[in-house]
């Protein structure tokens, strides 16, 4: 009798890994194939050069962690830190810009980024112009002026700020010709940004407090 109890209560106990591994292998197929179907958006983006890789650092904490405002790789190049994003839209509800601003120990950086390709030309006023091949036939696109929205986000967080310096910058995909844009942003390639990054320095500190409040203050969430 309990010889029998203990076969059934083992076989019970089997089924239930069975099933345990049934269901995290399931999990682990939907996690795989969403992060597959996922990576053409990733790949080429600005994201690829600010975060260590795609799985864990990116897909992970964008979709299970809901939150991508730390970042391995911007870990080893300056330690501790916040990322917040933010989409800008025009009147008619259009997107016009997409800026990243990182805060840290040593200030804050804003990049206002831009995935396209082609030669591009601008500057501080007016539409930019997109000049890029397509069927061998030359072909031009007028896009709203990033510098224009860049500033406009600048003044904002500086008040918010309370008049903290803001380090800016523009960046394009790796396709892109920028040779023929002049503004007073720095303006760089995706594959530059770490490296900018690494480099940036608004003249003041911050310390971890400091980082976790200003971050709030744009919107961030509260841990």
């Amino acid at each position: 009798m309990t010889y029998r109890l203990l076969i059934e209560e083992s076989g019970s106990a089997s089924r239930l890994n069975t099933l345990f591994y049934i269901i995290a292998l399931s999990m682990l197929m939907i996690f795989l194939f969403r992060a597959a179907v996922s990576y053409g958006h990733y790949k080429g983006s600005i994201f690829q050069h600010v975060y260590d890789n795609y799985l864990f650092d990116y897909f992970y904490k964008l979709n299970i962690m809901q939150d991508v405002s730390r970042s391995s790789l911007v870990k080893k190049l300056i330690g501790n830190h916040r990322i917040t994003y933010a989409s800008i839209t025009n009147k008619e509800g259009k997107l016009v810009s997409q800026i990243m601003t990182l805060i840290h120990a040593r200030g804050i950086l804003s990049i206002a980024y831009l995935n396209t390709s082609g030669k591009v030309s601008g500057n501080l006023s007016g539409d930019w112009l997109i000049r890029r091949t397509e069927d061998g036939k030359e072909k031009r696109f007028k896009i709203d002026n990033p510098a224009v929205y860049l500033k406009e986000y600048i003044t904002h967080l500086s008040d918010t700020l309370e008049g903290k310096k803001v380090d800016t910058a523009i960046a394009l995909n790796d396709t892109c010709d920028i040779s023929d844009i002049h503004v007073d942003f720095k303006v760089v390639h995706y594959s530059e940004i770490p490296e900018l990054i690494k480099n940036t320095d608004c003249g003041y500190g911050l310390n971890d407090a400091q980082i976790e409040e200003i971050y709030e203050k744009l919107g961030g969430r509260k841990h």
